[in-house]
C-alpha cells in the first residue's frame, strides 16, 4: 500500500508543460526643435555721487519663455539675485561694492534653468560715496 501512494503523489507532484508567448512592437515620433532663450538687449547704467549703479536693460524679444533674470557681481564683488521675468530694471546695492571695480552680469532663465547668454558691464566705487559704472 505504500507503493501506491508514493506512486501516486509522484504522479501528482509533476509539472504540468504551458505554452506561453508575447509579442509586441511600439513606436513614436515628435518633431524637435531647439529653443533659444534670449538675453537682454540695450544695458545701460547710471551712478553717480551717493547714487549706488542701476542698470536698466530692454526685455528680450522672441525666444523661449523667461522665467526670471539672474544677475550677478564678479571681480573683487560678491553677490546677485533673482529678478521677475518682466524686471527691466536693478540697483546694485552699494555695500556689495567696494573700492575698485568689477563685472556686472545679467542673464534671462527660460524653461528647464537654460540661460541665455550674459550682457555685462562694469561697476565699482571710486570712493566710498561715489559709484560708477559702465557698459561697452
Amino acid at each position: 500500500m505504500a507503493l501506491v501512494l508514493a506512486g501516486i503523489v509522484n504522479v501528482a507532484a509533476s509539472p504540468q508543460a504551458a505554452v506561453a508567448s508575447w509579442s509586441g512592437s511600439e513606436y513614436g515620433t515628435d518633431t524637435f526643435r531647439a529653443g533659444t532663450v534670449n538675453p537682454p538687449t540695450n544695458l545701460r547704467c547710471t551712478a553717480g555721487l551717493l547714487a549706488p549703479p542701476t542698470f536698466t536693460w530692454d526685455l528680450p524679444v522672441g525666444g523661449l519663455t523667461r522665467s526670471a533674470f539672474t544677475w550677478s557681481l564678479s571681480g573683487p564683488f560678491s553677490g546677485g539675485g533673482t529678478l521677475a521675468a518682466n524686471a527691466t530694471t536693478v540697483t546694485v546695492p552699494g555695500p556689495l561694492l567696494a573700492i575698485g571695480s568689477g563685472t556686472f552680469q545679467l542673464s534671462a532663465t527660460g524653461p528647464g534653468g537654460w540661460t541665455s547668454s550674459q550682457v555685462t558691464g562694469s561697476v565699482g566705487m571710486l570712493t566710498t560715496v561715489l559709484y560708477f559704472c559702465s557698459v561697452p
